[in-house]
């Protein structure tokens, strides 16, 4: 069985895992996000070096099997949020990470001496759904963490037609478009809790689910902050089914962590949005917090393959 090295930069966190060819989780590590792309690439270096490390030494086992370097695949996955250029290998822009013009595939590459299989963190999640999560060919992968974000799955691939693809939470919602803010200031997770925040519902360091309990308990200003942002996200979404048809709609990122209840309260309101069009199956995605990682590493997979395929 192959494995592969696969390195999720987030915000706030980079996670990066050694994965089989079936999705299966050998081997893990955590760090913080460093403040620099030149920082980046040194702490994806270092993650590459440790793994390669436990390896030489015996410590990384598969079940009762004992890993070598040989069974690792060269290329090593790496996928960076943002605004992601996957064929010329730049992170075009990160707000969150303060990057422009970031040659990211080729820095790592030449600082690992390996080839770098590079991607947008929320559509490598999306890949690995497609394979070992859902299973599905075909849906529309929605992640709600910090920001929000979406992905078009065709035939267990991502949609990819550049950049800005999927930015679904950067759209003005509301019906001025001189006056309204990004969706995602509006539904996204984070956009829930900064709203309860400033109500003062809840304390300073309150996440979503602070504001879910409140909404359980029929808090009333609770209440309209999430009535407001799945109404919204609805709004947002209808059209776009009424395009591409009722393929499932997969929910990811940390609101999905609110399961079904989340699920039914969006549909009844996607149902509301979509008049006589009709409501698309909603559900939750199956791989959790280190789906980008598999993603990752389920690139590499498919790079070396094509290597293989090509020069023999």
């Amino acid at each position: 069985m192959r494995y592969a090295i696969g390195i999720d930069t987030g915000g706030t966190t980079m996670k990066a895992a050694v994965v089989s060819e079936r999705g299966e989780i050998v081997d893990t590590q955590t760090v913080a996000t460093p403040a620099t792309p030149e920082a980046v690439i040194d702490a994806a270096a270092g993650i590459v070096d440790t793994f390669c490390e436990r390896l030489r030494a015996g410590g990384l086992k598969h079940h009762t099997y004992t890993l070598t370097e040989t069974d690792v695949v060269k290329t090593v996955g790496f996928a960076v949020p943002g605004i992601v250029n996957e064929k010329q290998g730049i992170a075009e822009f990160s707000a969150n990470l303060g990057w422009k013009n970031f040659r990211a595939q080729d820095l790592l590459s030449a600082r690992i001496a390996r080839p770098v299989a590079f991607g947008h963190d929320v559509r490598t999640g999306a890949h690995a759904e497609s394979h070992w999560g859902v299973g599905h060919a075909n849906f529309l992968f929605i992640a709600i963490g910090t920001g929000l974000s979406t992905v078009l799955v065709l035939n267990h691939e991502p949609v990819t037609t550049g950049g800005w693809v999927g930015e679904l939470g950067m759209i003005p919602a509301g019906v001025d478009t001189r006056t309204a803010v990004p969706l995602e200031r509006i539904c996204s997770a984070s956009a829930i809790a900064r709203h309860a925040q400033e109500a003062g519902l809840v304390g300073s360091e309150a996440g979503a689910a602070d504001v879910f309990s409140l909404y359980d308990d029929a808090h009333p200003k609770a209440r309209q902050i999430i009535d407001s942002a799945l109404r919204s996200l609805a709004t947002a979404l209808a059209p776009v089914v009424a395009v591409i048809g009722p393929v499932p709609i997969v929910i990811g990122g940390g609101m999905a962590n609110r399961g079904d209840a989340l699920i039914t309260h969006l549909t009844d309101e996607l149902t509301n949005a979509l008049g006589m069009v009709p409501t698309p199956p909603v559900e939750t995605a199956q791989l959790g917090s280190w789906a980008q990682a598999q993603g990752c590493a389920l690139l590499a997979f498919t790079a070396d393959t094509y290597e293989e395929n090509t020069h023999g």
